[in-house]
């Protein structure tokens, strides 16, 4: 259980599942309330509320739902590092939503991860692209799951334009020894990346650069016949008549149920 004391924030930590600077909600102006939620610290007799981010926190779950940049990916290093403290055996679930990220933040946190001394179980709720795909596959084998409507973009690292103090791309003149420098910083990220998907889902190096050539989309099955997930969280309610069914012989529970196309980047 993560606390820190009754009337003191939980390390600073702030909640990573608003919306980022980059949402449209917040161009528009319009704030994001993050809930709140009764919470009662073991040994005591009264009440909090607490920031519903914060007490997942506690039960060892971290919700990622954000373009993972140098402070989100230190804010959860930090996090990570914190639950090894206080528990280093029990096992910690990070549900993943992410629409992309910084490639160096995201290897950041992947590094994080394969040294804590617990297991990792990695969720993906939504879409997770670039990093955020990286990340999922990266989690404990075993314990990789994606729910049946998610969908992996598999993208390439890129150079991303250096923002202004609104967030907002500006130009940026470079040099032509400063821009070979740059494109060779990010082939080596990609050379790192493939690297970890060879290592996750034990296809080969070259057939990974083949399919790279081009950024593509993978869904639930395709992903974990890809490799980048172990199994397919299904409806409590399927579950169970898939049981009745192979109780009964009338087959063998399956996985998943989707009759999608499998892209030839799946095939091979």
């Amino acid at each position: 259980m993560l606390l820190l004391g009754a009337a003191v924030p939980l390390l600073g930590f702030v909640s990573v599942g608003r919306a980022p600077a980059r949402a449209p909600r917040h161009q528009l102006g319009i704030e994001m309330a993050t809930p709140r939620v009764p919470y009662k610290p073991p040994g005591m007799d009264f009440t909090q509320w607490v920031d519903i981010y914060n007490r997942m926190y506690r039960e060892r779950i971290i919700f990622i739902s954000s373009y993972i940049d140098d402070d989100l990916a230190n804010m959860m290093i930090a996090v990570m590092l914190f639950l090894e403290s206080e528990d280093a055996k029990s096992p910690v679930s990070m549900y993943m939503s992410v629409p992309g990220g910084n490639t160096k933040a995201g290897l950041a946190m992947y590094d994080t991860m394969s040294q804590a001394p617990y297991d990792i179980q990695t969720v993906n709720m939504g879409l997770s692209a670039q990093v955020g795909a990286f990340l999922v596959a990266g989690g404990t084998p075993g314990k990789r799951i994606a729910l049946p409507n998610s969908r992996f973009a598999m993208m390439n690292p890129r150079l991303d334009p250096p923002l202004d103090n609104e967030g907002k791309p500006r130009q940026r003149i470079y040099q032509a020894t400063e821009m070979r420098l740059e494109v060779a910083e990010v082939l080596r990220d990609k050379k790192r990346t493939l690297e970890g998907f060879s290592k996750f889902t034990g296809r080969p190096i070259e057939l990974l650069e083949k399919d790279f050539k081009r950024d593509f989309y993978l869904d639930a099955s395709e992903a974990k016949q890809y490799g980048l997930v172990d199994k397919i969280l299904q409806p409590k309610a399927k579950v169970a008549m898939e049981a009745i069914k192979a109780g009964a012989g009338l087959g063998a529970p399956s996985d998943f149920s989707g009759g999608s196309a499998v892209p030839t980047a799946v095939k091979a």
